[in-house]
């Protein structure tokens, strides 16, 4: 399946493009969180991998065969974190960005380590685009927004 028709901007990240059948919701907390559904008979498996308290959200999805999910039972929500992680792990993934639960950017990336590292390197590949954009004023208002988020990480004052 070519990675980069699997989301259309502005649909929810448990269902990234009309066409998506059969989702299956393993976990759940008013949104599916986790789970698998079907696009042009590929499986994908999803999950959420980070969320913000501003309404932002970060994505993964990746292609699975039928053969990735027999028999898989879990007796925790650890447990199928830990089981999510590894089917990403060496594969080629889409991460991807939600605002209010609404699909933006995203990008094709192997997971080496973690999906956690992986998003890192996604965050920091937006967060340099930055520097990139024509209007000094929208350039220094991202960083704002930037510092301010990360205001008790970094001790500004």
């Amino acid at each position: 399946m070519n990675l980069d028709s699997l989301i259309k901007r502005g649909q929810p990240p448990w269902r990234p493009k009309l066409e998506a059948t059969d989702l299956e919701v393993w976990h759940e907390y008013e949104i599916p969180l986790i789970g698998t559904f079907r696009l042009n008979e590929q499986l994908v498996l999803f999950t959420q991998v980070m969320e913000s308290d501003r309404g932002l959200s970060a994505w993964a999805y990746v292609c699975l065969g039928a053969e990735d999910l027999s028999g898989v039972e879990f007796v925790s929500i650890d447990e199928m974190r830990d089981f999510v992680e590894a089917k990403f792990l060496g594969r080629e993934a889409v991460l991807a960005l939600a605002k209010d639960d609404l699909l933006g950017q995203w990008t094709r990336q192997t997971v080496a380590n973690s999906l956690r590292n992986a998003l890192e390197d996604f965050l920091n590949g937006i967060i340099k685009s930055v520097n990139e954009v024509p209007d000094t004023d929208r350039r220094i208002r991202a960083k704002f927004a930037g510092l301010e988020a990360a205001e008790d990480e970094l001790e500004l004052v």
